[in-house]
């Protein structure tokens, strides 16, 4: 195992699964939402309005994969689906307010689970984590990275 834990990738990813399942777990709980269903509460808080297609796009996911998600948050009513007026083939997906309310309640559990995973770290070692993981992510996207090979 020293040779994984001295792999920072991996130790990146053990704390990521682990703070997901805790992410999880609790927003199961409270508000009574999936991860995924959080995950696309957030991409609409955060960019507005948007094409089902966009923000299939925007989380990563496949068409047939959003459908169903969309599905789940039109039947619990944190979403609206209406017809776009910029473009009558397409729908744009709105947040309701029990949708922007649940977005609020679960980024409240999300941040818990954060400071609760991150209680380790100083305050600055915390922000300066968030810089450097944001810094890989960034280079992640960049057009022709690819990763390094041994």
């Amino acid at each position: 195992m020293d040779a994984l834990l001295g792999m920072t990738t991996f130790v990146l990813h053990k704390v990521g699964v682990a703070g997901r399942r805790e992410i999880a777990q609790r927003l199961a709980v409270r508000p009574g939402v999936t991860l995924w269903q959080f995950a696309a509460l957030a991409e609409l808080a955060d960019q507005g309005p948007a094409a089902q297609r966009e923000l299939a796009g925007g989380l990563g996911l496949d068409p047939s994969d959003m459908v169903r998600l969309m599905d789940e948050l039109l039947a619990a009513g944190f979403v609206s689906r209406e017809r776009d007026p910029q473009d009558r083939r397409r729908y744009r997906i709105t947040l309701t307010p029990l949708g922007r309310r649940t977005f609020t309640t679960a980024r409240g559990v999300v941040r818990k689970v954060e400071q609760s995973t991150l209680a380790p770290l100083t305050v600055a070692e915390r922000a300066q984590l968030h810089r450097l993981a944001g810094k890989v992510h960034a280079g992640l996207g960049r057009a022709g990275a690819r990763p390094a090979r041994a």
